[in-house]
């Protein structure tokens, strides 16, 4: 998939050959990073834990020649160095050398990563692409600033306080700058609507970022709730969400409600682990049944147990995983399965099974340093082989190769570790991930990388197709199902995406009506409400209609 503006992912450096000269020096460095700078455990812990004078060993002397190596280097090499920058790229270089999860982030990725975690962030509340230079708004947030003051989707922006932004090939951050600010700050927006030329005044907010969504199926008294990811107000949503579909254990509460409930966690990254316990002693009523567990080198076994205080009934349980779902998406997959109290839809996990903790630096950035692994009840360990981190970091697109995304008996796993669920006995593997029990492939048109690659433009295609043809484009949410494309969209989406990629695409338009669902999901996305887009994406979805055909199934 081509990434959005959107989008946050890790990205492989190329590493220049003067680098790969001073690395062993670049490397020393790093060493003294934790001594110059000191660091904090979470956030509970106030200071650094670590001295400025004290090496991890006791070994003073380490300090000395590392803090010796750095004046040289800023005293006598031939070039003026810039050492802020040397000290991130020597915190890179460490990192590089352990596992996929262990990174060093710069003070703006903390600053980020914090806000999204937190469940907000300060700006105007809009998503965009760039289309031929210039920004164009794909989603109005509801309720947001933006929305307020009256941008729709589509409008194209000019300029940001009189400072032209259009046709500048001004970078995505640049932009993202100048409309994230603080709180309570006003934007003049100059817009381009159609032939309109309009001047908009917003207010910087705050920006809610919700992790959990939910549809209602009434025919099978299912709630469908969807988790984004485990964010520190993720269990509190997901309460709210429970107390609306569900009677609590006393019998009260909406009775022509839920009884069942399928959690929605594909493409859940994972995120904060006491989330996801608490979200877990909801689903389970026994008191202290293993739930997860941690073990290090210098970490102990650490056990976390359901608490018996379940207040709300939910019956049966079925969980939806893919690919993408990782570390805190799959601890609750696997002890669902492991304890045989729902059924696992979908496809194999992600495979991240390593405990990281923040460290804080004083110059604003922070390392996550991996201190212990993520076991499932039986004893399973979450966590895919790395040793080699290419094939690591690859292994998604060889799944795709190997068919492993397509068909159930296809698995490119060798040398899997056989258990057994602890209440029915079924036999579970320990591969890297967690499989599921009832798989859900990819449509095969998909094996086509074209064909995946021009999925990926169609939020993009539709802000160039409505700025052009706007009149073409459904008028409210209503008529987004009974909308057929016109009969030239995909010819012309083909011509955009050919420039754009500078390639010839040999996919036909009729072949392309595939495309139609995905374009449908698009408009919903954009003309839709958080809620409704969540209803209209859950019909018709193969992952939710295998759910309900085992929860109906009573197997």
């Amino acid at each position: 998939m081509r990434p959005t503006n959107n989008d946050i992912e890790d990205l492989e450096k190329q590493v220049p050959e003067n680098y790969k000269i001073f690395q062993p020096l670049l490397l020393a460095v790093c060493v003294a990073i934790g001594m110059m700078l000191g660091y904090k455990m979470n956030e509970n812990v106030e200071g650094p834990l670590l001295g400025v004078a004290d090496a991890p060993d006791g070994n003073n002397q380490m300090v000395g020649r590392v803090e010796e190596l750095l004046r040289f280097v800023e005293n006598k090499y031939v070039d003026t160095v810039d050492s802020e920058a040397l000290v991130d790229e020597a915190v890179i270089a460490m990192m590089d050398k352990l596992d996929p999860h262990s990174s060093y982030m710069s003070a703006q990725d903390v600053a980020e990563t914090a806000d999204e975690m937190n469940g907000r962030y300060y700006g105007i509340g809009i998503e965009n692409f760039f289309v031929d230079d210039t920004v164009c708004v794909y989603r109005v947030l509801e309720n947001g600033p933006a929305d307020k003051a009256g941008l729709k989707p589509f409008d194209r922006l000019i300029s940001i306080n009189d400072t032209i932004v259009a046709g500048k090939k001004i970078k995505f951050e640049d932009i993202r700058a100048k409309l994230r600010r603080k709180d309570g700050t006003n934007i003049k927006l100059g817009i381009r609507r159609q032939n309109q030329k309009i001047s908009l005044n917003v207010k910087v907010g705050m920006i809610p970022i919700k992790t959990v969504q939910t549809t209602y199926l009434p025919d099978t008294r299912t709630a469908v709730i969807q988790i984004r990811r485990f964010g520190s107000k993720t269990y509190a949503e997901f309460m709210e969400e429970i107390e609306k579909n569900f009677m609590d254990v006393k019998g009260g509460g909406p009775k022509d409600k839920a009884q069942h409930l399928i959690i929605d966690l594909r493409d859940n990254p994972g995120g904060y682990l006491p989330e996801a316990t608490n979200i877990l002693c909801q689903i389970f009523e026994e008191k202290d049944q293993l739930l997860v567990y941690t073990e290090g080198k210098t970490n102990k076994k650490n056990e976390y147990k359901t608490t018996g205080k379940r207040f709300f009934m939910i019956d049966k349980v079925a969980v939806l995983i893919d690919e993408n779902s990782a570390s805190a998406s799959e601890i609750i997959a696997g002890a669902i399965q492991d304890w045989d109290r729902g059924v696992i839809v979908g496809r194999r996990s992600y495979g991240k099974g390593l405990v990281q903790e923040q460290y804080d630096l004083n110059n604003g950035g922070a390392i996550r340093l991996t201190v212990a692994r993520y076991y499932t009840p039986s004893g399973r360990s979450i966590q895919r082989p790395y040793d080699d981190k290419e094939k690591y970091y690859g292994d998604g697109n060889e799944r795709w190769r190997h068919g492993d995304l397509f068909h159930a008996d296809s698995t490119i796993v060798k040398g899997a570790k056989n258990f057994k669920t602890l209440v029915k006995g079924r036999t579970v593997q320990s591969i890297g991930g967690i499989t599921p029990d009832i798989f859900v492939g990819m449509d095969t048109i998909y094996r086509n990388e074209d064909f995946a690659m021009l999925k990926s433009y169609i939020p993009e295609y539709l802000c160039k197709y409505a700025i052009s043809k706007g009149a073409l484009m459904p008028t409210k949410p209503s008529d987004i199902s009974s909308w057929m494309t016109p009969a030239n969209f995909y010819n012309e989406m083909l011509s955009y995406v050919s420039r754009k990629e500078n390639k010839i695409f040999t996919i036909s338009a009729s072949k392309m009506k595939y495309l139609d669902v995905d374009v449908k999901s698009a408009m919903a996305h954009i003309y839709m409400n958080e809620n409704d887009a969540h209803t209209f994406l859950s019909k018709g979805d193969p992952f939710i209609m295998k759910a309900v055909a085992s929860i109906k199934s009573g197997k």
